[in-house]
């Protein structure tokens, strides 16, 4: 008998490693939903073109807040225009999506922690699927203080100071 045969046979089922499936499952979940989160603003201009501009949103929302402004100053009540319905707009569910594929990755990571799966993949499952999530809102977050500040030029350029509390 060999000194590998000898090993083999002495080796017990806690010496083997163990398979990380369920790791291995939630690292893929966690890139796909990072690389999702870092090209979102190129998927979703590819996928949905049609989207109006942000200073065009911007300027709407401004002459929405005027109009309820000048409704509130007659003392009459605002009655906002009847917008169409655009249906399934795939730009307002891709962020939750790609939050979502981060979650399941942090999730699937635990669970193979828990699992006393390899440590190595467990925590870098954990790790892309919170750098998913993070990034994802790091992205919103932008756009929104882009929004806001967008709104506040527009209103100083129309002459409309919001009234203090």
């Amino acid at each position: 008998m060999t000194e590998t045969e000898k090993q083999t046979a002495r080796s017990t089922s806690s010496d083997l490693p163990r398979r990380s499936v369920v790791s291995v499952v939630g690292l893929n979940f966690a890139i796909f939903g990072l690389i999702a989160a870092v090209l979102s603003p190129w998927i979703l201009d590819a996928i949905a073109p049609e989207r109006k501009p942000m200073d065009q949103v911007a300027v709407e929302f401004a002459t929405k807040v005027k109009d309820r402004l000048i409704a509130k100053a007659k003392k009459q009540e605002y009655v906002p225009p009847v917008q169409p319905d655009e249906g399934f707009d795939i730009a307002k569910w891709y962020p939750a999506g790609t939050i979502t594929l981060g979650l399941c990755g942090i999730c699937l990571g635990v669970g193979g922690f828990c699992r006393q799966e390899n440590v190595r993949i467990s925590a870098s499952s954990v790790a892309v699927g919170l750098a998913a999530i993070v990034f994802q809102y790091f992205l919103l977050l932008a756009a929104t203080i882009l929004f806001f500040l967008l709104i506040g030029i527009i209103l100083s350029a129309l002459g409309i100071d919001l009234p203090s509390p």
